[in-house]
């Protein structure tokens, strides 16, 4: 009889990320800049390895000191996200949605809830009406990972930057980690966000899942800001005048957590 060998897998714990020296973003100039933000990110409440205090400790040890959780199509996480606030003073942290269909994924970030129903295939008037609905509770939209969406999940039907923007669309994912390294980094969106600027703003987002598993190796990415004040509210109002920069790495960070293995 032949025994079957399990593969060793990684196990997460609070504590695997407490005596790293967290990363700095490459050429990060501090006296400009207090804002290092990610847009995109998974837990436990959907397909994430981590749970809600773990992807935090993840997040402050990869640089950033502020994040949004975007669960895939659910808002379940709103409870343990604000348990996790009163934790952490030093990261902000804002709710979100992945609103995550066969034709395209949308971040909504700053949103509160989400009882819409999610259509698999949405249509053109779908998006758009979830654009307004976003809108509505004062929320953004960012469209996700196009490179991914086409080459990987073999898209066929996804809007173009163009029609995006003439539907409301706030900012395009530049950097996605959790693509294949030729995926990562969107030129030609950024190219676009560069003709449209003003209309349309440019975000990272490490779109982590595992956080020692992404597939583009290892985070590429951070965008940048300025805020007058420490809090959401001033991080929402800095979004919204579309005017992020952002720092790219073609050398993946990795994850620097010491983590236990699975026996």
């Amino acid at each position: 009889m032949f025994k079957v060998i399990e593969p060793m897998v990684n196990v997460y714990s609070d504590n695997d990320w407490k005596d790293v020296i967290p990363h700095v973003p490459p050429g990060f100039d501090r006296g400009k800049y207090n804002i290092i933000f990610d847009q995109h990110s998974h837990t436990v409440f959907s397909d994430g390895k981590l749970t809600i205090k773990q992807n935090v400790e993840w997040h402050i040890a990869m640089g950033f000191n502020a994040i949004a959780l975007t669960d895939h199509n659910n808002m379940h996480h709103l409870e343990a996200v604000e348990q996790v606030r009163e934790e952490y003073k030093d990261i902000i942290i804002i709710s979100g949605l992945e609103w995550t269909t066969r034709r395209i994924h949308l971040n909504f970030l700053g949103i509160r809830e989400w009882k819409f129903k999610i259509p698999m295939k949405p249509k053109d008037q779908d998006i758009i009406d979830v654009i307004n609905q976003t809108h509505n509770q004062g929320g953004l939209v960012v469209c996700n990972h196009i490179p991914w969406s086409i080459n990987e999940f073999k898209v066929k039907t996804h809007p173009t930057p163009k029609a995006l923007l003439d539907w409301g669309v706030d900012f395009f994912e530049i950097v996605n980690d959790d693509s294949l390294p030729e995926n990562v980094y969107d030129k030609e969106t950024y190219d676009f966000c560069q003709k449209h600027k003003g209309e349309v703003g440019i975000l990272t987002g490490t779109d982590m899942h595992k956080p020692d598993g992404l597939v583009g190796g290892g985070v590429h990415g951070w965008t940048i800001m300025n805020i007058s004040e420490f809090t959401e509210d001033a991080l929402m109002r800095e979004l919204k005048k579309k005017n992020t920069e952002i720092i790219y790495s073609k050398t993946p960070y990795l994850d620097p957590g010491i983590h236990k293995l699975k026996v």
